[in-house]
């Protein structure tokens, strides 16, 4: 699974998004929030002034126990007199005007030019008009019961936003005269007054403001983060840019490269140690090729000479091998006259032990002179179609008579004739000495099997003892030249350590190859293969 990967540049931006965002969006939030408030405390501020311009308006109508106001005057007109006082003049007829009739003229002015309107309200009203409704029946009880001096509410009507400031009214002295049934003492509060100010206008600017300081904000967020981030890429993301290039270029072999960084801090101190050390390893490297160069010529050196000296021991093998073969024959010759002359018992013990040791010497310089062969590549291969499985049964019956010096059996099925492309002599040497150590390595009164399997492309081969076996660490180096291993339990490495070695090199001829496995103490298998066609 691959890991997931996310850049220095990206992580910053992610950060600076992260922390901005909030802190200004709260900002903000909270300027734009008490702005509102602000605005709204200032109308709240204005509905309170104009009400207790309307109570003093009406507190001075009430002191002078009302105003006397021309009948047929322009602001008199459609007035409902609640008194029949009035007053002849040579300008005209003059009535009495109450607080509340002057209260009601001045909320019909108002709302002729849409500023705001007033509204009186009683429990025991002398005028119907000024009967409360629902909401001043609740407010009336709240003033007269939890001392409330002020309620405030923003309502709608006819989608119209209002804000609407209500306020106790208190009997005074000056008032009980005509509102005697409302009270019994001053202080007693005998009905209500409401300042309706329309604040759709000001809602509007509330919105107007929101939408500037949203607008306002998200370019300051977006002009924060780009600077920060044009910041970030000119300090930080272009100097480790500039060193992941050159380290690049450094992996790539071109150790001349250098970074340059000018940000005065500690980036440029981070270049300067890079440049050091680039140049520490152009030095090294340069050295070190010179080195190897040297080395290289020195090692060229020895191998021309170990290569002669391989040729020369290679030379000197074969020639020993093959000079040796002709004394060797004559000596075997005389060992076969002494065997068929002497009789006497001593003399013959002598005779095979010299018999037995001019064996071994004989097997010895053919394995040197084969190995020295197909070493040197001198060696003459004759590859013909050949019945392998006739080959395994004549092996089988020229190496019996060792099997059966340590009562031991061999076993091989035959399944049908198997036709390979093979040298014959060769591959029956490798079955002689393969099945030769199966014998030397087998415990007595056991018995070696031999399989073989086919293939589409090569056959398999087989053989398996059952005596000391091989220890895991020897698997791959017995077939080393030299190499060797013990014979029994407990006995010393005999052989010349090159049959393996040389059973290795036919096999390899032959286009397949050859391996051992092995359980310690109980078995060996060693198996080889030889392709079916070499062409």
């Amino acid at each position: 699974m691959s890991k997931f990967y996310l850049s220095i540049q990206s992580k910053f931006l992610l950060s600076i998004v992260l922390i901005v965002f909030p802190v200004i969006g709260m900002i903000f939030t909270w300027v734009g929030i008490h702005n509102e408030n602000q605005a709204m405390d200032q109308v709240v501020d204005q509905a309170r002034i104009l009400a207790r311009q309307v109570i003093l308006t009406r507190q001075w109508v009430s002191d002078c126990g009302g105003v006397m106001v021309l009948e047929d005057s322009r602001g008199a007109r459609d007035t409902f007199y609640f008194y029949d006082d009035q007053l002849d003049t040579s300008t005209g007829i003059y009535k009495r005007f109450t607080p509340s009739m002057v209260t009601k003229k001045l909320s019909e002015y108002s709302v002729r030019q849409d500023l705001y309107r007033f509204r009186l309200y009683s429990m025991i009203p002398l005028n119907p008009d000024n009967k409360p409704d629902r909401y001043e029946k609740e407010v009336l009880t709240k003033f007269m019961e939890e001392g409330l001096r002020e309620i405030v509410r923003v309502d709608q009507t006819d989608d119209k936003p209002y804000l609407q400031y209500m306020v106790p009214l208190y009997q005074k002295s000056s008032c009980l005269q005509c509102h005697k049934h409302q009270g019994d003492a001053q202080n007693d509060i005998g009905g209500g007054l409401s300042v309706i100010l329309p604040v759709k206008k000001i809602l509007s600017e509330i919105n107007k403001d929101r939408m500037k300081l949203v607008v306002s904000g998200t370019g300051l967020i977006l002009l924060t983060i780009f600077t920060l981030f044009v910041l970030m890429r000119h300090v930080v993301i272009k100097p480790l840019k500039s060193l992941g290039v050159m380290t690049d270029e450094i992996t790539r072999g071109n150790l001349d490269a250098r970074v340059k960084i000018d940000t005065g801090d500690e980036f440029e101190n981070l270049g300067e140690a890079f440049n050091t050390m680039a140049q520490r390893i152009s030095e090294s490297h340069d050295s070190l090729e010179e080195k190897i160069a040297q080395a290289t010529r020195e090692l060229s050196e020895a191998n021309r000479e170990l290569k002669t000296l391989d040729q020369l021991k290679s030379d000197f093998l074969a020639n020993m091998s093959h000079e040796l073969r002709s004394p060797l024959t004559v000596i075997r010759g005389g060992v076969d006259y002494l065997n068929r002359t002497i009789k006497t018992t001593d003399n013959r013990n002598y005779i095979e032990i010299i018999d037995k040791n001019l064996n071994r010497l004989i097997r010895l310089v053919s394995d040197l002179f084969d190995f020295t062969k197909i070493e040197a590549k001198k060696i003459e291969w004759s590859f013909e179609q050949e019945n392998l499985t006739v080959l395994i049964q004549e092996v089988i019956e020229i190496i019996s008579p060792l099997a059966a010096n340590k009562k031991i059996s061999i076993v091989f099925e035959k399944i049908n004739d198997i036709w390979v492309e093979f040298d014959l002599e060769r591959i029956e040497q490798v079955l002689v000495n393969l099945i030769d150590n199966a014998i030397k390595f087998s415990d007595p009164k056991s018995e070696i099997i031999i399989q073989t399997r086919e293939k589409q492309q090569f056959v398999a081969v087989s053989v398996k003892d059952h005596g000391i076996g091989i220890p895991d660490e020897h698997l791959e180096t017995i077939f080393d030249k030299f190499s060797t291993l013990p014979t029994s339990r407990g006995a010393k490495a005999e052989g010349t350590g090159l049959g393996l070695a040389i059973c290795k090199a036919i096999i390899e001829a032959h286009g397949g190859r050859i391996w051992a496995e092995s359980v310690p103490g109980e078995s060996a298998t060693f198996y080889f293969t030889v392709q079916r066609n070499l062409q």
